[in-house]
């Protein structure tokens, strides 16, 4: 049963995070392009919003990188399957929290100077979402589950 919130909890964040981020892009984008209303900052403030979202985009997508590159093979060691789960569904919420928040920010910056460059940070840090999914295979794969390991969380719908 707890292993059960912990999956909803993988779930849910994933797909509010993903979802969300791309959402908000695909807004931004309408807004850009098809809008015709339009934001003026002096020349000063539009630079520094620029310089200051491309230091948060490099930050955001190396942090997630380095991140996952860091926890998935710390939970692949824990003992127990609770103990994987929880920990993986909180790094799971965590990464896309941050990654929905650091989009947002891009976009708002991006509506506010009209610069398309920040527009690619953002479609850069909404893949590094995609390319971090949890679907079930990708579950398997971080935690080191065994194949009654997944029949277990995931009965009918894991295929060995």
């Amino acid at each position: 049963m707890n292993n059960e919130k912990h999956l909803k909890t993988i779930r849910r964040a994933s797909r509010v995070g993903l979802w969300g981020s791309v959402g908000v892009t695909l807004a931004t984008v309408l807004f850009l392009y098809a809008s015709h209303y339009r934001f003026y900052q002096n020349e000063y403030t539009v630079r520094w919003m620029v310089i200051a979202g491309v230091v948060l985009a490099v930050l955001a997508v190396s942090m997630t990188l380095l991140n996952v590159r860091r926890q998935v093979p710390r939970l692949r060691q824990a003992e127990d399957l609770d103990a994987k789960l929880a920990g993986y569904a909180a790094f799971v919420r965590e990464v896309y929290t941050n990654m929905l928040v650091v989009v947002l920010l891009l976009c708002i910056f991006t509506a506010l100077t009209a610069r398309s460059p920040l527009l690619m940070l953002v479609i850069v840090c909404v893949l590094v979402l995609i390319l971090n999914f949890p679907n079930i295979y990708k579950i398997k794969n971080d935690l080191g589950l065994n194949d009654e390991q997944m029949r277990s969380l995931f009965g009918d719908r894991y295929i060995a």
